[in-house]
């Protein structure tokens, strides 16, 4: 696991101090790529068979449980990545963290096109915390949802579906939270139709979360990470998309394997009578 250092950390805190600030003076700033994506190890296209990595550093509540935004997602502090997936095949997305981080992933579908990093404070959504989006943001609902509308196609930005999130650290009710979001300890699915997966599943541990994507369409997807514990330190984690083709699939291509291996011994009997 590679240790990246925490001062690159320090500087996004002190930017989006910044940025808060001037989004706290005038909520309706409508300008283009209101976050920044990170680098993937070795490219972001995603193909079946094949997956794609990646290693960061995490804030410990980056993702949910700062008492300071109501323990919704701040994100500026945390980590956004895109990947293009090139074929309908099952696939898993796994976090895993040192001993200090616990870790919390979204992954949104933006279809055919590569998110646009959204909007800052569009339309003033202003959060019960009183921060404007994206520094603070509803990580875990659907869009249209409070607190997403600055990512959201047609309003912010061009998310078209929450699909799931894995959070390892605690729950929180709607109730208590900067958007009225719930937060829920473990793997959900809160994709609202099977536009994009015919299901959402996976699980948490202390230190990882994993997302399983049932038949993920082809197009591109957004993901967004961060710790999930503010009583936590903190710390280093890598970030692994596995494509995995359906066993139909590996079965007709088993299949076609057969028919040229018959053909081609078929051809060699065929060449050996001639020869004879």
């Amino acid at each position: 696991m590679r240790k990246n250092s925490y001062s690159k950390k320090t500087n996004v805190l002190v930017s989006a101090a910044i940025i808060s600030a001037a989004t706290l003076v005038s909520t309706n700033v409508f300008a283009a790529g209101a976050v920044g994506f990170q680098a993937w190890t070795a490219g972001n296209n995603l193909f079946a068979g094949s997956s794609i990595s990646a290693a960061n550093s995490g804030l410990k509540s980056a993702y949910a449980d700062n008492p300071g935004l109501n323990y919704s997602a701040w994100a500026h502090t945390g980590d956004w990545f895109v990947f293009q997936n090139h074929s309908l095949v099952d696939v898993t997305l796994t976090v895993s963290g040192d001993s200090g981080f616990v870790p919390g992933v979204t992954v949104w579908a933006t279809g055919g096109s590569v998110f646009d990093g959204g909007t800052t404070g569009f339309g003033g959504e202003l959060s019960l915390a009183g921060f404007g989006t994206p520094h603070s943001l509803n990580a875990t609902g659907a869009m249209g949802d409070a607190g997403t509308l600055w990512m959201a196609n047609g309003q912010g930005g061009n998310v078209l579906e929450t699909l799931g999130y894995a959070v390892s650290g605690p729950s929180h009710a709607a109730g208590t939270t900067g958007w009225g979001e719930s937060i829920v300890t473990g793997a959900n699915d809160v994709s609202l139709t099977n536009t994009f997966e015919n299901g959402v599943s996976g699980s948490v541990g202390a230190n990882t979360a994993e997302l399983v994507f049932n038949d993920l369409a082809a197009g591109w997807y957004a993901v967004y990470i961060g710790g999930t514990d503010h009583a936590s330190a903190g710390g280093v984690y890598d970030l692994t998309v596995s494509a995995v083709p359906e066993p139909e699939t590996y079965a007709m291509l088993l299949a076609g394997l057969g028919l040229v291996g018959w053909r081609m011994k078929k051809q060699h009997k065929a060449l050996n009578k001639a020869a004879a």
